[in-house]
This record gives structure tokens, C-alpha cells and sequence, in this order.
């Protein structure tokens, strides 16, 4: 029996996901529930396993490339098996989406036509382009020996492109916009074109929030334990989120939707993008809960082990820079279709006028920014100043 190995859906707003790798070649013996390639979406890696024992029969996916959710990526059948011609020739061209159909349009064969014309993949001749390389002296390795990115990549790597470029073409060094670099990129130019944002800044007393986790890591010698001030933040702002609904709020096509619970992102940096995991219910949650949860969610997104319940339906995101030390107050853009996000910057001993002296006050700089569609600026600065009276105030906050 035959059985297809597909795309899978990973959560429901995935519609494409991009092959990154076969961890399989044609031929191979594979077992049942055995990693045969990795994918990536534009939240996370995943491992795809066979869903079937057998031989890799064919492989109809190329890496580097886009493929719709349930495409056909390969088979695995029994040694012999054969493949249906009019299978393999609606597989070999899947259906893009319009977001990737001018990368992955048309399935070309790299066996040069009568003309002498060379068939190559639409991203890898994007990216030949790009390097400078000609690709007609590229041998492919693609299905029927079509060039492909890994092919194109591999040449570049090998110094064959440098000895056949003139000195004075010679390309500068390239960095593929895929994966979820791009998706991150599209994300935001859409969120900076279609949404009205406003920021506003304030410099907010640490000092209560700085005690309050002094005393509450006391005696704490497990570092997975102690609550930081990151955590801290989390916290007090899921409660100020729950006395304002209108923060936590989306707009649609039927009206403003007010949701019924915070759920928090954390936006986290990775070596090749941003990611956003999800505190669901935080303003239920404890604050050793809470923190106990960002800790790991932090540790899966680093080591790409979140599943997608863990990336979606977050309905408010923080942006902390303030581990960095080298940020005070920044611009974060809106995570669609949330209403806001807070950017949070570093902490600073800073002269402060109080009782009419100065006095030094470690202050951190909060960056509150809001879809003036639907929060207008009075209500994003009382919003701000109920979030301050919590960490003027913290333990009150949390009782």
C-alpha cells in the first residue's frame, strides 16, 4: 500500500509551510513514527514522522521550497511498488499560495530543452541571481534533475561561481529571506501599513517591584525558582490588562472583539527571527505559575520544541529589551490582530525629584503602543498609569 507523506497543519491559521530538510533519501527503509524531514512554519520547526513503515518510494519536494498544508511532499510503499503516473504528475506542480506562488509556481525539469534552455526553480534562480552565479553551469538535483536552492547554495559554497565570475562581479555575501525571517518581515510591513499606531513613553519607579522579588527569592537557592523581574512585569501587567478590556482587545470585521482571557505573549529573540509564545489565562495564573510557564515557554522556543498551541491566541504581547542594558525606550510594532504591545526597556539608577530633593530611583523605561482604531490616547495613558500604580504597589496588585 502507498501512502502519502504530507504537509501537515500545525494550528489553525496555517495554510503553507516550508521544507527545510530530508532526513530521508529515495530507497531508504523508514519505520513507522521514524523523523523522516523537517519543516518550518512561520512560528516554529517541526519534525515530520512516517506515518507508515516501508521505502522511501519518491521524493516530490524540494528543500528550500513552500508547500500548501495536506501537498504531497513524497510516498513510502513497499519495494516495487510503483507510482501512479497521474499522480506523480499532479504532485509534481503543488498549489502555492499567493504569498508563495512566485517562489514555487511551476514544477521545471533540468534536462535543457531543444533550445538549449535550462530549467531551474523559481527561488533558486531568484537567489543565482542574487549571488551572481550563472546558473547554467549548475548540475541539479532536484526531481528529473531540476536545479534548486540546495543546489544553487552548494555551488556557491564549492568557489566554482568565483572562479567563472569576473573579478568585477564578484556578489557580495547573501542571506536568504525565508523561513520565518520573511514571515516575521511580512507580519510587520503589513501591521506598519494597515494598522494606526501610537506610542507613548514613560520612565516607571522599579524600586517596589525590586524589593517585592527580593524578598520573594529569599532563600531560594534553584534558579528555576526565582521569580525575575521580567516575570514580575508579566504579572503586573495581566492584571492591569483585566481591570481595562478594552486593552485586550482585536478588531474584526463584526466589531471589537473584548477577550475573555489575557493571554500574554512574550515576544523571544532567536538566532534567526522572533517568536512569540503564549502565557494563556495569566490573569488567573499565579505569579509562581506564571513564572514556572515563561521559563519554559523561553527554554522550547530556543530549543524549537513548542507545539502550536503554544504560539497562538496570545491577545496582548510584552517586548522586554531591558536584559540587553543597552535600550530604554523603543518602538515595538502591534502583533495582529492584538490592539497593543508594551515594549519594556533596562532598568537605570536614576536622579529623581521627590519632596523636593533628589533622590536616585531605579526607573524603567515602558513603550506602550495601541491601534488608534480602536484606543484613543487617553485611554492607552490611563492604561500606562494603572500599570505604574501596580508596580508602585505591587504586592496590593497581587492580593
Amino acid at each position: 500500500m502507498i501512502t502519502e507523506i504530507l504537509m501537515p497543519k500545525l494550528g489553525l491559521t496555517m495554510t503553507e509551510g516550508t521544507l527545510i530538510k530530508w532526513l530521508k533519501n529515495e530507497g531508504d527503509n523508514v519505520a513507522e513514527k521514524e523523523p523522516i524531514l523537517e519543516i518550518e512554519t512561520e512560528k516554529l520547526s517541526y519534525i515530520v514522522e512516517a506515518s507508515a513503515s516501508g521505502v522511501i518510494l519518491k521524493i516530490m519536494a524540494d528543500e528550500g521550497e513552500k508547500y500548501p498544508v495536506a501537498s504531497a511532499l513524497g510516498y513510502i510503499g513497499a519495494p516495487g511498488d510503483t507510482i501512479p503516473d497521474s499522480q506523480a504528475l499532479k504532485l509534481s506542480a503543488p498549489k502555492a499560495s499567493a504569498v508563495s506562488l512566485a517562489e514555487t509556481s511551476a514544477v521545471m525539469s533540468a534536462t535543457p530543452s531543444p533550445g538549449g534552455r535550462v530549467f531551474i526553480s523559481p527561488l533558486a534562480k531568484k537567489i543565482a541571481a542574487n549571488m551572481g552565479i550563472d546558473y547554467r553551469q549548475i548540475k541539479g538535483t532536484g526531481p528529473n534533475g531540476r536545479i534548486v536552492k540546495a543546489d544553487v547554495l552548494r555551488y556557491s559554497e564549492s568557489g566554482a561561481s568565483a572562479r567563472n565570475t569576473p573579478r568585477a562581479e564578484r556578489p557580495s555575501s547573501l542571506i536568504p529571506y525565508t523561513g520565518i525571517r520573511r514571515a516575521i518581515g511580512e507580519t510587520m510591513a503589513a501591521a506598519w501599513r494597515d494598522i494606526p499606531m501610537v506610542t507613548h513613553h514613560v520612565n516607571a519607579d522599579m524600586g517596589e517591584v525590586l524589593d517585592l522579588r527580593k524578598k520573594l527569592n529569599e532563600g531560594v537557592a534553584d534558579k528555576a525558582e526565582r521569580v525575575t523581574i521580567g516575570e514580575l512585569i508579566l504579572k503586573l501587567t495581566a492584571i492591569a490588562l483585566k481591570s481595562m478590556p478594552i486593552m485586550n482587545s482585536s478588531l474584526t470585521d463584526k466589531g471589537i472583539v473584548l477577550h475573555g482571557s489575557v493571554n500574554l505573549g512574550m515576544a523571544t529573540a532567536l538566532k534567526e527571527g522572533l517568536i512569540v509564545p503564549v502565557i494563556h489565562d495569566a490573569d488567573i495564573k499565579g505569579l509562581r505559575e506564571i513564572s514556572r510557564e515563561a521559563k519554559l515557554l523561553a527554554a522550547g522556543a530556543r530549543s524549537g520544541n513548542l507545539n502550536p498551541d503554544q504560539l497562538h491566541g496570545g491577545t496582548f504581547t510584552i517586548s522586554n529589551l531591558g536584559g540587553y542594558g543597552s535600550v530604554d525606550h523603543f518602538t515595538p510594532i502591534i502583533n495582529p490582530p492584538q490592539a497593543a504591545i508594551l515594549g519594556v526597556g533596562r532598568v537605570n539608577d536614576v536622579a529623581v525629584p521627590t519632596g523636593g530633593e533628589l533622590k536616585i530611583r531605579p526607573m524603567v523605561g515602558l513603550s506602550l503602543t495601541y491601534d488608534h482604531r480602536i484606543i484613543d490616547g487617553a485611554t492607552a495613558a490611563e492604561f500606562i498609569k494603572t500599570l505604574m500604580d501596580s508596580m508602585a504597589n505591587p504586592l496590593r496588585a497581587l492580593l
